[in-house]
């Protein structure tokens, strides 16, 4: 039996490299290596980009204007409703990747275009490729995804949301991101990795005897200036530290200006996003999240799967997330993350421990062939319910 022609709709897609990118772009080549007929439609954020390309053998349409502003919006949105009225007899559902006001537009024209409709509903997704005016609070996005045919959420706190809005269970369907690249570790791959990085820029150079933590994805000022403080007191100590801050869309002058006033602008580099984290994860002694909701989608199951001892800013999703065993690696106000980077130096084992746990933990999970089926008989019933 051939597979669901799936249309996915995604404000942005790669190259971006944030988590919610990340992670769509390697759930739809999943789809396709699963049989599924995927076409991803999204904005042209640059004009040297070209309007069609292929990506991991995903069909991706790029349409002008970006919607940088709001003035733009307006115009993406029906440009987008547009290229699907033309093009609808292609395929047999549609899933938007991010509730907002784009999702009303096309749940408007569902009707005409006999197509069901799917939307992902994440509360805590990071507002990029929003433009100003069309930043909406948890309540509309839910009140958005209402009329559409199923809903889908990754996380309990995103189902709560829906169920207390009086959005009908039988509506909302709920898998959860994992890792679907696991990363092999060992000595003789980080030392393979360490020179390929060093070969892509000097500044990845990674002394003997030298711990290495890295902080993905993006973050706000005021956590990741208290990490950076935290792991300048660290090498005050005198321990062997590099720590690599890794796109985390945080204006770099403040926190260069702080770097370079302790002293440390050799062992504590800015960088922009890597679009492939395996290099990264196989040479990662620690991995700091200071804002896990904006890489919980993605970039903590990798790191999880790869058995990487992590530290992780306290959050009710990460709680649900993690078990139980492993809420030891959160760190917050009653157990701040400088007494948490004291212990991990001074109880390495006890850290690399907890992490195999945790990749114990997460590889006894639902594996990513078994999210991908729950993902086609998600469609293939949608569009079963629809023909009825």
């Amino acid at each position: 039996m051939s597979g669901p022609k799936v249309l996915v709709v995604a404000r942005r897609f790669w190259p971006f490299a944030d988590d919610s990118c990340q992670r769509l772009l390697h759930h739809c080549a999943s789809m396709t290596r699963a049989g599924a007929k995927v076409t991803v439609l999204t904005a042209r954020w640059h004009s040297n980009w070209p309007p069609y390309s292929e990506c991991r053998e995903v069909p991706v349409h790029r349409l002008l204007p970006a919607p940088n502003t709001n003035w733009n919006e307006s115009h993406f949105q029906k440009n987008v409703a547009h290229w699907i009225g033309k093009s609808a007899a292609e395929f047999d559902c549609i899933y938007v990747d991010r509730a907002d006001a784009l999702v009303q537009v096309l749940q408007s024209k569902s009707q005409r275009w006999n197509l069901p409709l799917l939307v992902r509903f994440s509360p805590d997704d990071a507002g990029f490729g929003l433009a100003p005016g069309q930043k909406i609070s948890q309540i509309a996005m839910a009140d958005h995804c209402r009329r559409c045919n199923r809903i889908l959420c990754s996380t309990p706190n995103s189902h709560r949301i829906l169920v207390s809005q009086g959005i009908d269970e039988s509506q909302i369907e709920r898998i959860v991101d994992i890792a679907w690249e696991p990363v092999a570790r060992s000595v003789e791959n980080k030392v393979t990795a360490v020179n390929a990085l060093f070969e892509t820029s000097s500044d990845l150079l990674v002394p003997e005897r030298t711990t290495v933590l890295l902080h993905l994805g993006i973050s706000e000022t005021l956590p990741l200036l208290n990490t950076i403080q935290a792991v300048c007191d660290l090498l005050d100590t005198g321990t062997l530290v590099r720590m690599w801050i890794i796109g985390s869309g945080v204006e770099p002058s403040g926190l260069y200006d702080l770097i370079k006033s302790r002293g440390w602008h050799r062992e504590i580099l800015l960088f922009d996003s890597f679009d492939d984290l395996q290099e990264l994860i196989r040479i990662a002694d620690g991995y700091i999240a200071s804002n896990p909701k904006e890489v919980l989608q993605y970039t903590l199951p990798m790191f999880a799967m790869a058995g990487v001892p992590m530290l992780i800013a306290d959050n009710q999703d990460c709680r649900a997330w993690l078990p139980e065993t492993n809420h030891f690696q959160l760190y917050g106000p009653e157990l701040p993350l400088t007494q948490k980077l004291q212990d991990f130096f001074a109880n390495s084992d006890r850290w690399s421990s907890m992490a195999n746990n945790l990749r114990q933990y997460v590889c006894r999970s639902k594996s990513s062939d078994e999210c991908i089926q729950q993902w086609l008989c998600l469609f293939r019933d949608s569009i079963a319910e629809r023909k009825v």
